[in-house]
């Protein structure tokens, strides 16, 4: 049966501020391998692009704010759903413009959360995509 689960689109929210006089994203460890990423997770169906991209910033960075309701990048990535087998992803990338931190949220202590330059999240992460939407991001700079 095909579900929004195995739809093979991830949705993704790019947490973004200036700060220390330079504009910063906010990346997280992955669970399994702890590899630099952005908060991502499936489609719902009783939920918006948008509002997924809200929820997984929330579970996973305690990341709260308005996400940008127009899309701003998509990628192709690697999903790995288990040891050896992965599926190709197109992962479509919400802003989170300036976000508030909370200190305790439901993925607390699974992951670390940390704010970085663009070059310095961008040297991180190792899915090519997300290198090229970072250097897109320091390109276009915060929308207004």
């Amino acid at each position: 049966m095909f579900s929004a689960r195995n739809s093979a689109l991830q949705i993704g929210a790019l947490p973004c501020r200036k700060g220390n006089g330079s504009l910063e994203v906010c990346l997280i460890t992955s669970r399994g391998g702890g590899r630099w990423i952005i908060p991502k997770g499936w489609p719902e169906t009783d939920l918006s692009h948008v509002e997924v991209a809200a929820q997984e910033a929330w579970e996973e960075a305690g990341l709260t704010g308005p996400v940008n309701r127009d899309l701003y990048a998509s990628y192709t990535a690697s999903k790995e759903l288990e040891p050896g087998v992965g599926i190709p992803v197109r992962m479509d990338v919400y802003l989170m413009i300036n976000p508030k931190q909370a200190k305790k949220f439901p993925e607390l202590g699974e992951r670390k959360v940390k704010w970085l330059s663009i070059d310095k999240a961008a040297e991180r992460v190792d899915e090519d995509g997300l290198k090229d939407v970072l250097i897109k991001l320091k390109t276009d700079g915060l929308p207004t």
